[in-house]
Formats: structure tokens, sequence, C-alpha cells
């Protein structure tokens, strides 16, 4: 089981972040390794997504539900792909009126031996670099 931690304050409203983070349809525009999405059965607090991620010649697809709690929490939990168990939470801080505090907390363990041994590395890269493709694309979106 792989578990990282970022944390991050960054020069945005915890709106804007929110905004941002809960668009996974936008994702294949910005992650570099998100290759599709499509986000289905929309609740007031819930939806589901498929999502295609690939490195290199690996792609592999999963489903998310995603959960969000008053605008501060997004959680997404992978229930069908190539993972035993894979949970993003995002958490979002109010610091002052443009200025935000992200948590983003990723465990994920793959099913597969190779998939563990060959992807778990390029995915703690991945964790690592996803708060700074968030902030990049705050930059594009809402930098006057």
């Amino acid at each position: 089981m792989f578990n990282y931690k970022i944390v991050k304050d960054l020069n945005y409203s915890d709106k804007q972040m929110f905004d941002l983070i809960i668009d996974v349809e936008k994702y294949p525009e910005f992650l570099p390794w998100c290759k599709s999405t499509n986000i289905y059965d929309k609740g007031t607090n819930i939806f589901y997504s498929d999502m295609e991620i690939g490195f290199n010649l690996i792609k592999e697809k999963f489903t998310s539900r995603v959960t969000t709690l008053n605008s501060k929490k997004i959680h997404s939990e992978a229930i069908s792909g190539p993972f035993n168990k894979m949970n993003n939470i995002w958490e979002i801080e109010n610091l002052s009126h443009n200025k935000c505090r992200i948590t983003l907390n990723i465990e994920f363990d793959f099913k597969s031996f190779i998939l563990r041994n060959l992807m778990g590395k390029l995915f703690e890269v991945s964790a690592i670099k996803m708060i700074d493709a968030f902030e990049n694309r705050a930059n594009y979106l809402y930098k006057n």
C-alpha cells in the first residue's frame, strides 16, 4: 500500500480550488497521465467517474465514486479497476479571501504484482506532481 500526504498553500480562494478539483471532466486537459473521463449518475453530493490513465505504453481504466462534503472535502474512491484500494481525499481550508490550504491524501494499492512494481513508482511521482498540476491549472484559469 502506498500512502502520500501533500499540503500546499495557494493564492486562490477555497471556492476556486474546490470548483477546479471537482471538475473531473476537465482533468484530461491538464493532468498528463489522465487520458479520458466520463462522469455519470450525478447527485447532490455524489457522482461516478470512469477514468483512463496512461503512462507510456501502459493504460488502465477505473471507476470512482466521488463524494463531497460542504465544498471543503472531496473523496474519490476507486470501486473498480486495477486497484485493491485507491482513495484520494482533498481537503480545502480557507485561509483568507484569496488564499487556501489544500491537503491531498492519496492511498493506493494495485491488484497486480506487476502493476504494483511497474506503476507504483510512477504513481508516487504523479502524486507529488498532482498539486503542482492543479496550481498550474488555477494560474491558467484565475490569473488576470
